[in-house]
């Protein structure tokens, strides 16, 4: 074992002992434990590669996958989820690290961006008129990303021809998927979140699936209940309609990914 490794497992255990005797909450052992699996997980695989620099895209493709993260709940969840460990994982850090009053700070940003969306499009509308596609069709290229503003931090990085290259440092995505009916509620988007990465069917019901989401859930927003899960998940359905236009993808795991807008 080397000296790194050794330093490494040495701090995991004092971690360990620190989560035990309630010096560290469950949310942030749960957190470091991801963080910390996925981290290593990357490390190991531009290891195994020679240190490549720049480091490849593709540094993970063929690692043998992460089966554990060492929080009991989470690594159940691993066997049933329909995504692969390090993208589920990668969307559960983020939820725990998000801050709890998401919903608040994406509301204190809707109107403006909303508005800032707005007048985008009607600039796009007007350059139109006076015979100026390109810009018009630039223009409106930055529409969907002033209004996605309310998500946290966008980064423009340029534009070729009409298609914007940007980035997003999310800090209230959650405000994303919490439902139309009802009062917006942080805990329900949270489940709606966590159910996506999962095949919610018979099997995945009959083996405690409302539990496990809800034993994830709980890491994020307290007192979850698998009945509360249940009651999220049933409504989802009635309120879900067949949708035969191909729309962007607005999972917890499409909005997390780099923007396709």
């Amino acid at each position: 074992m080397s000296a790194g490794d050794m330093e490494r497992r040495e701090f995991a255990e004092a971690f360990g002992r620190a989560h035990a005797a309630g010096m560290v909450s469950d949310k942030q052992f749960a957190r470091a434990r991801i963080e910390g699996t996925l981290a290593l997980w990357h490390l190991q695989a531009w290891e195994a590669a020679g240190k490549p620099e720049p480091v490849p895209d593709n540094i993970t493709e063929g690692r043998p996958p992460i089966e554990s993260v060492g929080v009991p709940v989470v690594d159940k969840a691993l066997r049933y989820t329909n995504i692969p460990a390090p993208v589920f994982l990668n969307a559960l850090a983020y939820l725990l690290r998000e801050s709890d009053d998401a919903l608040e700070i994406a509301e204190s940003r809707s109107k403006d961006c909303d508005e800032a969306a707005r007048l985008l499009g009607k600039t796009a509308a007007l350059l139109r008129r006076a015979d100026n596609e390109p810009l018009a069709h630039a223009v409106e290229a930055l529409a969907p990303w002033a209004e996605r503003g309310k998500y946290g931090r966008i980064y423009f990085h340029g534009m070729t021809g009409a298609r914007v290259h940007a980035s997003q440092h999310v800090d209230a995505l959650t405000a994303a998927l919490k439902g139309k009916r009802g009062s917006p509620s942080r805990k329900a988007a949270i489940v709606r979140a966590l159910a996506e990465c999962f095949t919610i069917d018979g099997p995945f019901v009959e083996s405690g699936g409302f539990t496990i989401i809800a034993g994830i859930a709980n890491l994020c927003e307290p007192r979850t209940t698998p009945a509360f899960v249940r009651s999220v998940m049933e409504q989802a359905k009635r309120t879900t309609e067949p949708k035969p236009e191909p729309r962007r993808d607005s999972s917890i795991i499409g909005l997390l990914s780099k923007p396709k807008i």
